[in-house]
């Protein structure tokens, strides 16, 4: 089935590095989303934020720092290219130059750049701190794209005129009706295949690919309608190491990533198909069960696995983590875009479960059956009876047993019921919450002798 994509009006944020990109992203979305570093090249995929621009929406996009080096690695060329496909996409290209550099060869080749593009095109003249910066802004005259608009990104510094010339220059658009949309984060570990695989879905390179670990920063989202469903993908960054051994860049790429599964109404955990199960995946899996969000994996780089065996694969995962046997595993190849209507029909069914009460008298009579079978813990004439049950609430559903003392259904009990409803009514990769709820009898005490 065919991906559409579908977004707000596009503003671009371009410029070569290190001029305060991402610092003005910041400003005017609001929050701290894109991260910011004094180094130049931090920022490598285009971070996109859909907001309002005095009432009207866009789509905000922060990009990587465009240079005019030719030699350039392989994350290099595809930062460019996501660069050139934004601003041919944008209604409007928001060029920041430094000011108080002035004008540097690098200035030079984006506005050529954006020449050829044809992109509608604001300069703004970044950290302005003070009207000497302004008089010296006639300088940037040479690029041919009127004088800048001065602005101190850091400081807040004429934002709001920025903003009134920025939605001057935007067109007026509908308001979106799809609120019921899914949303999908693509989590693992580094070099798995998380941006590979959402471009497959997508259809389309919005995420840097490359070989080299840790290449994705931020998380990086788009919208797109998949068989009429609206979607919501994020591509995280790989979560190598524990925030207490990251460095800066790292330990916000990490919280950004959990902050995406919990954001999120389920997560893919993209393993790799020639190394299975590591701790690492142990942990990211963990932190999903830990948010309570839906859950399915999807085993990338099959086409590099010569005669798979799935069932042996899926046999030796869950002798390792049999925590994860609840949880649908795809085997997929972002290389070949196999599977990825797969996990997009598994998605839709996850979170429609999610959404979905079950029937009460299917539910008590499966719960009275198990307790028929199955007796509770007692202690000495007092045995655990369930009274009632009730799935009371959804995203994650809850399911409540009202019985005559919680203490007489341990864990392994409880697990036993949830591991039954889950068979009964097909729940892989759906979170649930199962609660005993009753008040513990008082302990007989010993008589004084």
């Amino acid at each position: 089935m065919e991906t559409v994509l579908h977004t707000a009006p596009e503003v671009s944020i371009v410029g070569r590095p290190n001029v305060g990109k991402s610092t003005l992203f910041n400003r005017i979305i609001g929050r701290r989303m894109a991260i910011v570093d004094d180094r130049p090249g931090v920022t490598r995929d285009s971070l996109a934020a859909e907001c309002r621009i005095l009432g009207k929406r866009c789509m905000l996009v922060d990009t990587g720092g465009l240079s005019s080096f030719r030699r350039k690695s392989e994350i290099e060329q595809g930062v460019d290219r996501q660069i050139l496909a934004s601003m041919k996409r944008a209604a409007l290209c928001l060029f920041v130059v430094d000011l108080q550099a002035g004008v540097v060869p690098e200035d030079v080749h984006v506005a050529e750049t954006l020449r050829r593009t044809g992109a509608e095109v604001l300069l703004v003249g970044n950290k302005a701190d003070g009207e000497r910066h302004d008089r010296t802004s006639a300088e940037f005259s040479e690029l041919a794209l009127g004088e800048p608009f001065p602005v101190s990104a850091l400081h807040g510094r004429n934002i709001l005129d920025l903003l009134e010339a920025v939605a001057a220059r935007l067109p007026e658009t509908r308001e979106r009706t799809d609120e019921e949309r899914i949303r999908i984060a693509i989590v693992g570990r580094p070099n798995v295949g998380k941006s590979s695989i959402t471009n497959a879905v997508l259809g389309q390179e919005r995420c840097i690919v490359s070989a080299e670990p840790g290449t994705t920063r931020d998380s990086i989202s788009c919208d797109f309608s998949w068989d009429g469903v609206p979607f919501t993908i994020v591509d995280t960054a790989g979560q190598r190491r524990r925030k207490s051994k990251a460095d800066d860049i790292e330990y916000y790429s990490i919280s950004r990533a959990r902050s995406a599964i919990k954001r999120s109404n389920l997560c893919v955990l993209v393993l790799d198909a020639e190394q299975g199960l590591t701790e690492g995946d142990k942990r990211i899996a963990s932190a999903i069960q830990e948010f309570d969000r839906g859950f399915l994996i999807a085993v990338n780089k099959m086409d590099l696995i010569k005669n798979p065996n799935m069932d042996y694969f899926i046999k030796n995962l869950l002798t390792d983590a049999p925590f994860l046997r609840n949880t649908p595993i795809l085997f997929v190849s972002a290389m070949h875009r196999e599977g990825m209507d797969s996990i997009l029909k598994h998605a839709v069914d996850i979170h429609d479960r999610m959404f979905t009460l079950l029937p009460q008298d299917l539910l008590e009579n499966l719960i009275y059956d198990i307790r028929a079978m199955f007796s509770p813990r007692s202690q000495g004439r007092l045995i655990g009876e369930i009274k009632g049950v009730l799935h009371d609430k959804v995203d994650p559903p809850r399911i409540v047993l009202q019985v005559n003392d919680s203490e007489l259904f341990p864990p392994d009990y409880m697990k036993l019921i949830e591991n039954r409803i889950r068979e009964a009514f097909n729940l892989a990769g759906v979170p649930l919450q199962l609660e005993a709820i009753g008040k513990p009898k008082m302990k007989n005490k010993k008589r004084k002798k």
